[in-house]
């Protein structure tokens, strides 16, 4: 479990890259809770190089749409098309050779995991640090998007590097009975470690994942 808890009443909780609602971070913790009661060995614990995940993935994404913007407007819509705008306002664009350094250090950063994976064989965060916003928060401003990409961050790391992670829900938010979803993540190839921890948290949870969508 990885987690860095200020506990300030005024804030929400702080952890790498940026802060998490103290509603997002409980359920987190009743996860780990329901982890350990299955016989998980439970630690808090800092994976290496986060921070360095965060901003690479960033700068391999914004380098990614960056070759195919024309065919993005296209598909995106106004929305998507000012997430776009909005994300390019927030970092800078990469040339050739910045990008090439961008895979020269994601390959450090895997090799990092990969070490920490032997001694820590699942992570658990947050899948997003912040509970749901209003349509369109996300589009309607720089702010909103960088407040989302923030919220986005527990994800990016098995985006970056390809590892497999399962998505749960761990309790529900008080004010709104909305699901809040706990992310379960390891190492390359442990899609099972990933599942079976899931499965874990489900069944102590008392929320109900619907196997067949529901339809009206």
């Amino acid at each position: 479990m990885r987690w860095r808890a200020t506990n300030t009443p005024d804030r929400p909780e702080a952890s790498s890259g940026g802060a998490t609602d103290p509603v997002v971070a409980a359920a987190v913790r009743t996860a780990a809770e329901f982890l350990a009661d299955a016989g998980y060995d439970v630690r808090e614990v800092e994976p290496p190089s986060w921070n360095d995940a965060l901003t690479t993935w960033m700068s391999l994404l914004l380098g990614d749409f960056a070759s195919i913007r024309a065919e993005l407007n296209a598909v995106m819509g106004p929305s998507g098309t000012a997430v776009l705008d909005a994300t390019y306002a927030l970092a800078p664009r990469m040339d050739p050779k910045g990008l090439s350094g961008v895979f020269v250090h994601r390959h450090r950063i895997a090799r990092e995991w990969s070490m920490f994976f032997v001694d820590y064989p699942l992570l658990l965060t947050p899948t997003w640090a912040r509970l749901p916003f209003e349509h369109g928060f996300d589009a309607d401003s720089v702010e909103g998007t960088a407040a989302s990409l923030e919220a986005l961050r527990p994800v990016w790391p098995a985006n970056l590097l390809g590892l497999p992670s399962a998505c749960v829900p761990a309790t529900r938010d008080a004010e709104t009975g909305l699901p809040i979803g706990v992310l379960v993540t390891g190492a390359r190839a442990d899609d099972f470690l990933c599942l079976d921890a899931a499965e874990a948290i489900e069944a102590r949870s008392t929320v109900r994942t619907p196997i067949d969508p529901i339809t009206a």
